[in-house]
C-alpha cells in the first residue's frame, strides 16, 4: 500500500508540474525574403514557418497570416519604392510574441557610375533678389566711376573759332542702392547714386581766341534704370543690360569765368557727358556684379572625400527663368564615387519645373533624390559603411558586450535610401549586419538593424544648406547569439543603444550629405529652412534674413 500510495503521489506531482511547467515560446523562422533583397515589382511574398505546442497566430506587416497545419504561413506586402522595413510576429496562447525583422528594397534601381543626371533648382525669390540687391550695391560702391568715364575722353570735342574739347576728370559719388525686381523675362533694375559731383576740364575757343576752365556737375541723386536680361554662358549664369535711362535730381552745372557765347555749349555737354558717364558705368559694370552675386545658383562642381572615398559631382547649368516670383535656375548633375561604380541605387527620376520653387519668396531649392541615393548608392558600394572596428573604439558599446568580444564588424545589405514621406522625407537604412567576434575571429552575436529617420535641411553660419538627420526609428533583431554569451542581449537592449549612440552615426551621415554640391547665396544671411518631399525631391524654402 505504502508503494501504491507513493506511486500515485508522484503522478499527482508530475502531472502537476508538467501542467504549470514553463511555456515556450514560438520558434520563428522567416524563410523568404532574404536579407537584402531588392525586390521585383511592388510586392514581395514572405513565407516561413512557426513551431509551436499550440495555436499561433502569425502577423505580417501588420497584416494577418494563415498558418497552415505543418505550420508554414506566406503573406504578401506590398511595398513603395524604398527600403521598407517588414517585421513579422508569432504570438502563441501564453502571450509569447517572437518577432522577426528585416528589410527589403523595392522600386527601380540605377547603376551609381556616374552616367545618370540628376537635377537640382535654385530659386531667388523676391525677397531674395532684395538682399542680393543690397550685395550687389555694396559691391557697386568700390567701382572707380573715374576710370570708367575717363575712358569716353574726350566727351565732346568741336573744333574752329567757337568750339571746345572737354575730358572728365573725376567723378565722386556718395551712397548707391540697387533694387532687383523680376518680371517676365526680365529683371528690373534701379540704380540710385546719391550726391553725384563730375568734374570736368573744358579748352574752349571763341572767336578763335582760346581758353580753359574747370566744370563741375552736381546732383543730388542720380537714378539709372534698365531691364536685365539672364541667361546660361559658359557654364555660368549671364545677364546683361542692354539699355538703360538716366535722370538727374537738383542737377546743376557750375561753369565759370568762360564768354556768354560759349557758356550755354559748355552747360549741355557737362550736362550729357555726366549722364553718359554714369550709364556708362551702370552698363557696363551691373551686369558682373549681378553675376557674380547669383552665381552661386549654379552650385559648384564639388570634389571631395567623403569616407576615405572620392567623390565627383559635375553640374551643367539647363535653363534660366525670369518670371515676377524670382529667378530659378536648373542645374545637370551627374555623381560618381571612387570605387562604387558598379553598384545600384534607388532611381526616383523626376522632371525639374520652375513651378516646383514658384512660392519661395527667399532661397529655394530643389534637390532630386536621386542626387542623394547616387551618393549613398555609390558609398555603399564602395564598401564606405562597412567597418571593421575593436571593441575599444565603440564608446559605452563595448562595456555592453560579452567580455571575449574583440572586434565589431558592420556591413550594410541594402544601399542607404531617400523617398518622400508625406509632407517630409525618408532616410532608411536597411539590414546593417553587426557581428560581434572574439580574438579568434567566432562569432558571438550577430545583429541586423534597420533603421529610419527623417532627413532635414540648415543652413551654415558660411550660408550654405547642408542636410542633417534626424531622431531614428531603430528596429533591431539578435539573429544569432553563441551559448557561451555571458551577457546576452535582446532587441530590446540594442534598440536603446543604437538610439543612445545615434549622434555618432548621424555624424558620420551628415558628413557625406554635406559634400552634395548645394546652390548658395554669396552674403546673404539665411533663415530657418522648410523642408519637404516633393515629386522625388528635397524641397527646401529658406527665408531670408
Amino acid at each position: 500500500m505504502r508503494v501504491l500510495a507513493g506511486i500515485i503521489v508522484a503522478t499527482h506531482v508530475l502531472s502537476a508540474c508538467t501542467a504549470s511547467g514553463p511555456d515556450k515560446a514560438p520558434v520563428l523562422t522567416v524563410t523568404s525574403p532574404s536579407r537584402g533583397t531588392f525586390a521585383d515589382g511592388t510586392s514581395v511574398t514572405v513565407t516561413g514557418t512557426v513551431v509551436d505546442d499550440g495555436p499561433v497566430s502569425v502577423t505580417v506587416a501588420g497584416q494577418a497570416a494563415s498558418v497552415g497545419k505543418d505550420g508554414t504561413f506566406s503573406a504578401t506586402v506590398a511595398l513603395p519604392p524604398g527600403i521598407s522595413i517588414i517585421e513579422t510576429h508569432a504570438v502563441d496562447k501564453g502571450g509569447h510574441d517572437v518577432r522577426d525583422v528585416r528589410a527589403v528594397l523595392a522600386g527601380t534601381t540605377a547603376m551609381t557610375d556616374g552616367t545618370t543626371a540628376a537635377p537640382i533648382g535654385a530659386r531667388a525669390g523676391t525677397d531674395a533678389l532684395t538682399a542680393i540687391g543690397t550685395s550687389v550695391a555694396h559691391a557697386a560702391e568700390g567701382i572707380d566711376f573715374t576710370a570708367v568715364a575717363q575712358q569716353m575722353n574726350p566727351v565732346y570735342d568741336n573744333g574752329g573759332c567757337l568750339g571746345a574739347k572737354i575730358n572728365i576728370t573725376s567723378v565722386d559719388l556718395g551712397a548707391i542702392d540697387v533694387a532687383l525686381t523680376p518680371g517676365t523675362d526680365k529683371l528690373s533694375a534701379a540704380v540710385d547714386i546719391a550726391n553725384v559731383v563730375v568734374k570736368l576740364h573744358a579748352d574752349f575757343k571763341v572767336a578763335c581766341i582760346g581758353g580753359s576752365t574747370t566744370i563741375t556737375v552736381t546732383s543730388s541723386k542720380a537714378h539709372i534704370k534698365g531691364d536685365l536680361t539672364a541667361g546660361v554662358a559658359g557654364g555660368h549664369i549671364a545677364t546683361a543690360l542692354p539699355n538703360a535711362s538716366v535722370t538727374l535730381d537738383n542737377f546743376n552745372v557750375d561753369v565759370g569765368g568762360v564768354p556768354g557765347a560759349i557758356e550755354s555749349l559748355l552747360d549741355g555737354q557737362a550736362r550729357t557727358a555726366a549722364q553718359n558717364a554714369l550709364t556708362k558705368a551702370i552698363k557696363d559694370k551691373l551686369p558682373g556684379l549681378a553675376n557674380n552675386a547669383l552665381a552661386g545658383l549654379v552650385a559648384k562642381p564639388v570634389s571631395a572625400d567623403i569616407l576615405g572615398h572620392a567623390m565627383t559631382a559635375s553640374l551643367t547649368p539647363t535653363q534660366v527663368s525670369l518670371t515676377t516670383g524670382g529667378i530659378f535656375v536648373g542645374v545637370s548633375t551627374k555623381l560618381v564615387v571612387a570605387g562604387g561604380e558598379g553598384g545600384t541605387y534607388l532611381a526616383q527620376p523626376a522632371a525639374l519645373a520652375p513651378t516646383m520653387l514658384e512660392g519661395t519668396k527667399g532661397f529655394g531649392i530643389a534637390l532630386a533624390d536621386d542626387l542623394v541615393d547616387q551618393l549613398l548608392g555609390g558609398l555603399w558600394a564602395a564598401g564606405a559603411f562597412d567597418k571593421q572596428l575593436p571593441i575599444g573604439s565603440v564608446g559605452i558599446l563595448g562595456t555592453l558586450l560579452d567580455p571575449d568580444a574583440a572586434t565589431l564588424d558592420i556591413k550594410l545589405s541594402l544601399p542607404p535610401t531617400v523617398t518622400p514621406a508625406g509632407a517630409d522625407l525618408s532616410l532608411a537604412i536597411g539590414d546593417a549586419i553587426i557581428t560581434v567576434q572574439d580574438a579568434n575571429g567566432a562569432t558571438l552575436q550577430q545583429i541586423a538593424l534597420s533603421i529610419k529617420t527623417t532627413l532635414a535641411a540648415g543652413p551654415t553660419q558660411s550660408g550654405k544648406l547642408t542636410l542633417t538627420l534626424g531622431q531614428p526609428e531603430i528596429h533591431a533583431m539578435v539573429v544569432e547569439q553563441a551559448d557561451s554569451v555571458s551577457r546576452p542581449l535582446s532587441d530590446a537592449q540594442i534598440e536603446g543603444i543604437v538610439n543612445s549612440a545615434w549622434g555618432v552615426v548621424s555624424d558620420q551621415a551628415g558628413t557625406a550629405l554635406a559634400k552634395l554640391p548645394m546652390p548658395t547665396i554669396a552674403g546673404v544671411t539665411l533663415g530657418t529652412p522648410t523642408v519637404k518631399g516633393a515629386d522625388a525631391f528635397v524641397a527646401a524654402d529658406v527665408p531670408v534674413n
